[in-house]
């Protein structure tokens, strides 16, 4: 009976955004850098969604990111544009958008090189070659913490998980296995 009266009423909703896999996965090299990520899920996804009304808590968005490295930007700007976009979004929406930052780390490793010639030779086989590694760090983890933590203390009825990477499918799996909480996933693509 508990379940009915849950589907039935509005979800008490969380979105939960990987801004990583968001930038990367359809924001880059377009003019929406500057998403108003309040009004994306408030007027279109949310509304769009085939199940129950949602509500979106008062914080209502959970942002994952981490500060750009300036010796690892591809532009001269990248810095300064991501803390003109994170201030924008604590300024317009201070009491509902968290940023929750992990950071870069930016480290020296080898990699094979893949023999253009012959393409089929195994990785073992091939040359290594020294590389800058840049890795986001704890932002995946943080998200899927904050989304099972919300979920397994009742403070939200629906979780929608903004993402591309596999690896938040063990916090998903305990989120269905051990609470009532409804999973949304929205995959950032341009696809």
């Amino acid at each position: 009976m508990a379940e009915a009266s849950v589907a039935m009423g509005p979800l008490r909703t969380r979105i939960y955004i990987d801004g990583y896999n968001l930038y990367y996965g359809c924001l880059k090299g377009t003019p929406y850098k500057w998403l108003d990520l309040l009004v994306l899920f408030e007027q279109y996804i949310l509304p769009s969604s085939a199940s129950a009304t949602s509500t979106l808590l008062p914080l209502s968005i959970k942002f994952f990111t981490a500060k750009i490295l300036e010796k690892a930007a591809k532009a001269r700007d990248s810095v300064s544009s991501q803390a003109r976009y994170h201030t924008a979004l604590r300024k317009l929406y201070d009491q509902r958008i968290e940023l929750i930052k992990g950071y870069y780390s930016l480290t020296e490793a080898k990699a094979k090189l893949i023999n253009k010639d012959q393409p089929e030779v195994w990785p073992r086989e091939c040359k290594e070659t020294l590389v800058w590694k840049l890795e986001e760090k704890q932002s995946d983890v943080n998200l899927a913490l904050q989304a099972y933590h919300d979920a397994i203390t009742g403070a939200v009825d629906q979780v929608v998980i903004v993402t591309n990477d596999t690896d938040i499918a063990p916090a998903l799996k305990l989120i269905r296995t051990h609470t009532p909480v409804k999973i949304g996933v929205v995959i950032p693509t341009r696809h």
